[in-house]
């Protein structure tokens, strides 16, 4: 009887160690499942972004990732869910089938091949199946590795923890120093950010795909106004770290420094305020009586745009939502990212008439986007001359420039107007500029119309997109004491760059790195606070 009972006794425990073993074992392959499915999506992600972003950097994701996400072109999303997140679980499907082949995890229902049973019991087979574990960890640490010295996240955090007192010993204050307007007269501005616009498009001599000046208007406008560029007229404004994408393109050139984007927080935008310690070309212009909006064809919440522009000039912003709830759009309206740049024109017609109406001196940005990777947005306005599409959607784009500036002339106003053609970063379309020559200096466009003023030196100066800021102010005619105001220098006066001052491969050095001043002059008092309590 006890023998009875001491064998059942053995057989219940037997059976909880099986059934222990079994959960440990489950629990190790839905582990190991995991890792794998995520080093798929890592390194599927990571292809993604060098295939739709030329160059992309890790400060312009962490940027996006603190910031507000919302208004995405769909095209671009769709595009993410198709090329990462289907093809990554593809993959780990192909890889869990590869597996299952190689362990013989069911030789037993395939028994009838022989073979593939004789090859089940190799030790090759032994060796998976004993170390899917570490293989997948394996795998996702590869996946991250590559993932961190190709987008240069290695290069971020040495920079970060590198302190630099350049933009302390560089930065201009517009606060402390004497801005002056005309007295009488102040001229209106007009400033339109164009998306990804760079002097390669019209620059037949670079080799390569670009054989034709895909945009002429501009290149005419360019040739008959004030354009600031280098190298005998060839090359325009340098893009530094930090103003390399649309959001940090608008701030630095509004503000004359670039984004620096930090680890342990949100700060832009997420909780209403986007660097308050700084003054804008919008604070100024505010101070000065001028009424201001900003017409963006997409979500002006998206990247913290809205933020920005209101805290900094208390802008009237106008947007593809703004627009709907007023009626003026049909409900549900959605091309492109948001409206198309034809709709863009029309609009920023409208409003600057209002602008004109208002009896004050006013500031009108706006920012088109047709021209954005991948490959642009063909409106019903573009044509076929190119074989490629983009090639005619920059042509389109430099069209539909030509033609408002043109309705622009004929406004009673227009005397008293200056406006900026300024592309706001180089285009991130990697396969449309791959045959360019190595060599080929690659910088943004940039167009001056109507100045209040006349450059000392036009085409033979070496700037960055930042020297934007006191080159705007000075184009309306107002006084800069010492010609600089953030990091950017006054371009129609003698006074050097920081460029010509210390080279690129220098500026770019030490914008990379970290900066204490800009942390404690430009944030808010909470966010300096986070920054003391993480040992910045």
């Amino acid at each position: 009887m006890n023998r009875e009972k001491e064998s059942t006794e053995a057989q219940k425990s037997c059976t909880v160690c099986e059934r222990k073993a079994r959960r440990k074992r489950i629990t190790k392959v839905t582990a190991a499942c995991v890792l794998a499915l995520l080093a798929n999506l890592l390194f599927f992600f990571m292809i993604w972004l060098i295939k739709r972003y030329d160059d992309v950097q890790f400060d312009q994701i962490l940027y996006q990732i603190k910031s507000p996400v919302a208004g995405t072109a769909g095209g671009i999303v769709g595009s993410a869910m198709l090329e990462v997140v289907l093809v990554g679980v593809l993959a780990f499907a192909l890889e869990t089938i590869v597996y299952v082949f190689l362990t013989g995890r069911f030789k037993d229902k395939l028994s009838k091949f022989g073979g593939y049973v004789k090859y089940s019991a190799t030790r090759v087979a032994a060796f998976f199946k004993k170390r899917y574990m570490p293989i997948a960890a394996g795998a996702l640490v590869l996946s991250m590795l590559i993932f961190i010295f190709r987008l240069g996240i290695h290069s971020f955090v040495a920079n970060i923890m590198t302190p630099s007192d350049f933009i302390k010993d560089n930065y201009v204050d517009p606060d402390e120093i004497n801005i002056s307007f005309p007295e009488e007269n102040k001229r209106n501005l007009v400033y339109v950010f164009l998306e990804s616009m760079e002097n390669t498009f019209s620059d037949t001599g670079v080799g390569g795909n670009i054989t034709a000046d895909f945009t002429p208007e501009l290149s005419e406008l360019r040739e008959n106004n004030i354009s600031f560029s280098s190298h005998g007229g060839r090359y325009g404004a340098y893009s530094y770290v930090g103003t390399r994408w649309t959001a940090a393109a608008m701030f630095s050139q509004t503000s004359g420094v670039p984004i620096k984007v930090p680890l342990n927080f949100d700060t832009y935008g997420r909780d209403g305020t986007y660097m308050p310690g700084i003054t804008t070309l919008g604070d100024i212009l505010m101070d000065a009586g001028y009424e201001q909006s900003i017409l963006l064809g997409s979500d002006a919440g998206f990247a913290a745009r809205d933020a920005y522009f209101a805290e900094h000039g208390n802008y009237n912003i106008i947007d593809i939502y703004s627009l709907i709830e007023e009626g003026r759009l049909p409900e549900n309206y959605w091309e492109w990212w948001g409206f198309e740049d034809a709709k863009v024109f029309e609009f920023a017609k409208e409003e600057i008439t209002r602008l004109a109406e208002s009896g004050k001196p006013f500031n009108f940005t706006t920012l088109t986007a047709d021209t954005h990777f991948p490959d642009g947005y063909l409106c019903e306005k573009c044509g076929d001359e190119y074989e490629e599409q983009y090639s005619n959607v920059l042509a389109c784009s430099s069209r539909q420039v030509k033609e408002f500036l043109d309705w622009l002339r004929a406004q009673p106003y227009y005397e008293n107007t200056t406006v900026i053609l300024s592309g706001d970063h180089l285009t991130m379309d990697p396969e449309f500029l791959e045959d360019i020559d190595g060599d080929y200096i690659r910088t943004t466009y940039n167009c001056i119309i109507n100045a209040a003023a006349q450059p000392v030196r036009e085409d033979d100066r070496e700037f960055g997109t930042f020297d934007m800021f006191p080159t705007t102010l000075a184009a309306l005619g107002v006084t800069i004491e010492g010609n600089r105001l953030g990091l950017g220098t006054n371009l129609f006066s003698s006074e050097k760059t920081l460029t010509e001052i210390y080279g690129f491969d220098k500026l770019e050095e030490e914008l990379a790195k970290r900066s204490d001043f800009y942390i404690d002059t430009f944030y808010d008092d909470e966010t300096r606070k986070k920054f003391d309590q993480t040992g910045r």
